[in-house]
């Protein structure tokens, strides 16, 4: 058999055979068996403790326990062994403490850090470390003895010293109430059942069985608010400002909060209720009205003040409808009690539920109580047919108003869906009867004519002034394309008429002008022709003296021993013109390039008559020349 060697930390047990002897050697070493000596079990490690770590052992003879702290390796007998392990020692730090039980005795001791603790071999850590409640200043916390139950309660700043069997209670650290002096506390003593109020401004600081819940606002009440306080006994207080209040522990406030007294004036009143009798009552009388303690506050009414236009009915108590008119030009009896007034007790505004909706189904809704007797607009879309099978959808326009008040209320619930729902079945009718190229020829007086002048409106009340189409258009797309191309031919060719309308009065327009124009021109001639004929008239005249002159000294003229006479000067002048015409004649003819041919009769030549003209024409002008 090979001989064991042990390393650092090993160990192992011999026995001796013969005389039943064991023995543990440990390493580092060679084992020697003797002859009678054999390993008992294996090689095996020797315990080790570190710092802060015990284990307890056990004489197996003995039955004594002893206790072994670290850092060590532990060096066994065979007859000892490790009870429970190797296990940790309680360190604790500043602050922090633990409890140690003794197995043996009973006993509890506290061990308070820093420090290691110390375990004697009945000892037994009865709780882990924890920390010592630490209070600042306004901290309290409450400390039980688990032995008699007793409670004490320790105030900061400080560090909580315990006993033995003294533990903290499951609040542990706590703020004391800080009481400001609009707080106050109430507080209950659990040892009793007695409840006190604490007023601040105080640092409350609470006894061992004292409990509290959050502070409460002092109640400060202006010269108008006022509370109302039940008492334990049910009994009902009214507290009015100015001052302030603190209720009693056991009181209650109403509503926990505060009241406004209800200014009653020309525009306000008051309605409540006497609690006690159930009777209603109107207040009217001007000032605060502050409720007594069996005075319920049912609602603050504003006066209902009417237009001249305007009604209000009134239901009383017995179910009675009577009417409040604004119109003072009425009797008293019709006006009722209007046209300013408040809502007597038990009296109610009666009000009734008008459809708002285009297609007035009460889809949605108005409460209407105010009724106006001004004409006013309604909108209404609906569907019909016409007798070529066309579905239209078409939203028209109602003009109407209240004729009677009583007779409305009395006849219908809802005017303006009755107004549309009576419509629509004559319109549908009326519709139904014509094409849509009638229609859409003459829409607003179809409309119109199936409307108006229906005693359905009267026997209700209303006036139905007018009806107008607003717009139309055709349930079925296609169709609704169609009639659209049938009304956009239509606006165009509208358009294609004010156009050439447009072009023929600038037409017209430009003729117009070119008249005038002419006419213009026509007096410009006028002008100028008188103009003309002034000057010809006064170049006649001067040429007329200036030949006349010519002949009259003509005809004086002696030629050949007597004088030629007035006859012969006139033939004189005409042939000496006839001389100058031709002169002027002739030349034009010999500046211009073309050949001019003559016939005989143009030179006026004649061989018997004359042949002493030419004579006689040189006297007068040798004559003249003279002169």
């Amino acid at each position: 058999m090979a001989t064991p060697i042990l390393q650092e930390g090993q160990f192992c047990t011999v026995r001796n055979e013969k005389t039943g002897k064991r023995e543990n050697i440990f390493g580092p070493a060679e084992v020697k068996l003797g002859p009678y000596e054999n390993l008992d079990g294996d090689i095996s490690r020797c315990p080790t403790l570190k710092q802060s770590e015990y284990c307890k052992i056990k004489n197996n003879v003995d039955g004594i326990v002893r206790v072994t702290c670290g850092p060590k390796v532990l060096r066994l007998t065979p007859l000892e062994k490790v009870v429970g392990g190797v296990r940790p020692l309680p360190c604790l730090e500043t602050g922090e403490y633990c409890k140690i039980g003794n197995t043996e005795t009973g006993d509890t001791r506290i061990v308070i850090g820093p420090t290691v603790c110390e375990l004697g071999p009945h000892d037994w850590v009865s709780t882990q470390p924890r920390k010592l409640p630490v209070l600042q200043r306004g901290e309290y916390c409450k400390i039980q003895n688990l032995v008699d139950g007793s409670i004490r309660v320790v105030f900061g700043p400080c560090i909580v010293d315990l006993g033995a069997y003294e533990e903290p209670t499951a609040d542990l650290v706590q703020r004391c109430p800080d009481l400001s002096g609009e707080e106050y506390l109430t507080v209950r003593d659990e040892s009793t059942g007695s409840l006190s109020n604490i007023v601040g401004p105080i640092l409350f600081m609470p006894g061992p069985f004292d409990s509290f819940k959050k502070a409460k606002k002092i109640i400060n009440l202006q010269k108008n608010e006022y509370i109302k306080v039940v008492d334990t006994e049910g009994n009902i207080r009214v507290e009015r400002g100015e001052r302030r209040v603190i209720p009693d522990p056991l009181d209650v406030v109403v509503g926990n909060k505060k009241h406004e007294a209800v200014n009653v004036d020309d525009h306000h009143a008051v309605l409540y209720r006497d609690t006690v009798s159930g009777e209603l009552r109107l207040v009217t009388e001007h000032g605060l009205f502050f409720p007594e303690a069996h005075q319920e506050l049912i609602s603050v009414q504003k006066k209902i003040i009417l237009e001249k236009y305007q009604t209000v009915v009134v239901r009383d108590e017995c179910g009675r409808f009577y009417l409040a008119s604004g119109n003072t030009d009425l009797p008293d009896e019709e006006r009722g009690p209007g046209p300013d007034f408040f809502i007597p007790p038990y009296h109610e505004i009666y009000t009734q539920s008008w459809s708002t909706d285009i297609r007035k189904e009460h889809e949605t809704s108005e409460d209407v109580w105010l009724f106006d007797s001004r004409p006013s607009y309604m909108n209404y879309r609906f569907e019909c047919r016409t007798q070529d099978n066309v579905d239209l959808i078409i939203e028209v326009t109602f003009f109407w108003g209240i004729l009677d008040v009583n007779t409305l209320i009395q006849n219908t619930a809802d005017a303006p869906g009755d107004i549309c729902t009576h419509a629509r079945s004559m319109i549908m009718a009326k519709i139904s009867q014509i094409k849509l190229m009638d229609f859409l020829g003459n829409f607003n007086e179809v409309v119109k004519t199936a409307c108006i002048g229906s005693e359905f409106y009267t026997e209700r009340g209303i006036d139905l002034k007018s009806a107008e189409v607003l717009r139309f258009q055709c349930a079925n797309e296609e169709t609704d394309r169609i009639l659209g191309d049938i009304i956009k031919e239509t606006c165009d060719r509208m358009k294609y008429k004010e156009r050439q309308r447009g072009e023929n009065e600038v037409a017209l327009e430009k003729l117009a002008g070119e008249i005038e124009e002419e006419r213009r021109r026509v007096e410009l001639v006028e002008v100028k022709k008188g103009h003309l004929k002034i000057e010809a008239k006064i170049e006649g005249e001067a040429e007329g003296a200036k030949i006349g002159e010519f002949i009259s000294k003509l005809s004086q003229t002696p030629i050949e021993g007597s004088v030629l006479g007035e006859g012969r000067a006139m033939e004189i002048w005409t042939l000496l013109k006839g001389y100058e015409l031709q002169n002027a004649t002739n030349q034009v003819v010999a500046q211009s390039s073309g050949n001019m041919y003559l016939k005989a009769t143009e030179f006026n030549l004649s061989a018997n008559n004359h042949s002493h003209e030419p004579k006689q024409i040189e006297a007068v002008t040798r004559h003249l020349r003279s002169k």
